[in-house]
């Protein structure tokens, strides 16, 4: 650009192609974060409706004294590891009579909310779908049935359970 306005002094073009092109190029190139940057803000905002976080929706809250697990409409489901009246742990999900949902949400993941079936009554059922262990807790409020992330965890939750049961009951 120095030399063309030393050769024709005056006579300088507003603006070369390549500047235009480089300057264009910022655009698209900023345009292009913010598009991602929404998307991205998108997903993480909608994830936990979309059942993608919290194991599915539901959220595991381990205390010292009892354990609850918050359901895909926010509410926390408890239940005291000592004045339970029994906690079993189940291998059966596949063939389990779930019966008739009363009131829950239901994702791809997860199954949440009150059920009725001849088992249990009205009971409380918070379940990964994809998994096969499952917990079932009798205590005076009613019936708990829930799993959490992996078949394997869900045993080691039963086995933490029965740990802090016996210690309390000492």
């Amino acid at each position: 650009m120095g030399l063309f306005n030393k050769l024709f002094p005056g006579n300088a073009p507003e603006e070369t192609t390549v500047a235009a092109e480089m300057r264009r190029n910022k655009f698209f190139g900023w345009r292009d974060v913010i598009v991602c940057l929404l998307i991205v803000g998108f997903f993480l905002l909608t994830k936990n409706s979309l059942g993608l976080g919290n194991y599915g929706g539901l959220t595991p809250v381990l205390e010292e004294t009892r354990f609850g697990i918050t359901d895909l409409s926010g509410e926390t489901h408890f239940f005291s590891y000592r004045d339970a009246d029994s906690i079993e742990l189940r291998d059966d999900l596949k063939s389990f009579d779930k019966g008739e949902m009363l009131d829950g949400k239901e994702n791809r993941q997860v199954i949440s909310g009150t059920f009725r079936n001849s088992e249990f009554g009205e009971y409380q059922l918070h379940i990964q779908k994809k998994l096969n262990n499952y917990i079932v807790v009798r205590d005076a409020n009613g019936v708990l049935v829930f799993s959490i992330e992996s078949d394997e965890t869900t045993r080691l939750l039963y086995e933490n359970f029965m740990e802090q049961r016996s210690a309390q009951q000492e």
